[in-house]
Parts: C-alpha cells; structure tokens; sequence
C-alpha cells in the first residue's frame, strides 16, 4: 500500500497576499529559540487577507512571513524553520522576551 500524497493548499491554491504590511524585526530572543533559520524580518498586517480571506498568519512563497497576530507570527516564523512544536514558546517570547531562561529550562527534558 502506497502513502497517501496530500498537497500543502498553498500548492493547490494560490493566494496572494491582498493587504499591506509594515516590515519588522523579528525580535532576538525568538531568532535565539527558532535558530539561524529564522527570518530577520516579517511583514506586520493590521488585518492580513489573501484570496478573499482574513488570516492570522502566511507564508509567501518567496519566505516571507506576514502576520496579523501575535500568534500568528510565532506560527508563522515556526513553520518558517520547520519547528511548528517551538510556536508556543515563541508565541511565549514575542509577549514576554523576559522568559528566555524559563522557556529553556522547561526544553531540558524534551
């Protein structure tokens, strides 16, 4: 029996992002926890919309992060680096960049 193949929607479907972004600096304790990956910079939306629908967060094809939440943009800088179990620390930092030392030593045991 063969795997299922299943596409990412945004290889099925694309859309554009539709809104306009100020461009950000990742901050650095969340480019510490998520790697030399990361992105340095992400695009902030006040309300992001691509294909007729309002997101949280996406990743354009060229590597850009977009967000319009702060959830949003620690899923989005996650997925970025291939480290989608590390979106809530970094969602974590991005509300309170004092947390560095706890977060790590909670990673201890993992």
């Amino acid at each position: 029996m063969e795997g299922v193949q299943v596409r990412r929607l945004t290889e099925a479907y694309e859309a554009p992002v539709e809104t306009a972004g100020e461009t950000r600096e990742v901050p650095e304790p969340v480019r510490d926890l998520l790697g030399p990956d990361t992105p340095a910079t992400y695009e902030e939306h006040e309300q992001l919309t691509a294909g007729g629908t309002e997101l949280d967060w996406r990743r354009t094809p060229d590597g850009t992060v977009h967000a319009a939440t702060m959830e949003g943009l620690a899923a989005g800088l996650a997925w970025a680096t291939g480290q989608w179990q590390r979106r809530f620390e970094a969602a974590a930092l991005l509300e309170d960049p004092t947390r560095t030392r706890e977060l790590g030593e909670a990673r201890w045991f993992d």
